[in-house]
């Protein structure tokens, strides 16, 4: 990750319009679906998906109500996560499919979190202060939770680097109209979306 500081004056102006140093590579934007969630790149998974089944979120209510679209967000999330986890044995290593199968689910872990923070049902004037608050004791969890598996998944990946084993090794896994999967094809670069951090 990269970033660059603008300084700026007591009013909010900017002090320096250049934009030093280059930075070599353009940032990737959230789609409208994703800032509704506070993910990233969930958009690619919302339901209907061919590697999904038609619905993780049992009952839930009408997309418009803020819990309606967070029920929306988890489908998503969860097709992700599934998708993510459909993965070959990479190099006959338990390891590397240790983590293959880890990684997604971190990240879900973590989308998960940051859509319940836009849902708006954990809102803590401050966090650290009122130990009793339970909504200020999930609202620390899910900090807890965001930072700690992020954290993980850095190390997981630099443990894949270590080994020289692949980022990840995925095949796909179709749900047939029956509901039941179709025959798992191999596909090692069809899920290569980053839908976390």
């Amino acid at each position: 990750m990269t970033g660059r500081i603008k300084f700026v004056d007591e009013g909010g102006g900017v002090l320096n319009e250049m934009d030093k140093p280059v930075i070599p590579y353009t940032y990737d934007m959230a789609s409208d679906y994703d800032k509704e969630c506070g993910t990233f790149n969930l958009d690619l998974f919302q339901l209907p998906h061919p590697e999904c089944p038609s619905k993780f979120v049992c009952d839930k209510p009408d997309v418009s109500t803020p819990v309606g679209k967070f029920a929306d967000c988890l489908d998503s999330m969860n097709c992700a996560m599934t998708v993510g986890m459909t993965t070959n044995v990479h190099m006959d290593s338990a390891i590397a499919l240790f983590i293959h199968q880890m990684i997604p689910h971190h990240q879900n872990a973590v989308n998960m979190c940051k859509a319940l923070m836009v849902a708006g049902e954990i809102e803590c004037s401050g966090i650290g202060e009122d130990e009793e608050d339970v909504v200020c004791i999930m609202r620390r969890l899910c900090y807890e939770i965001i930072n700690g598996q992020n954290f993980q998944i850095q190390t997981m990946r630099g443990v894949l680097d270590a080994f020289e084993y692949a980022a990840e090794d995925d095949c796909k896994v179709e749900i047939s109209s029956s509901g039941g999967p179709k025959s798992p094809k191999n596909n090692k670069s069809s899920k290569n979306a980053k839908f976390w951090s």
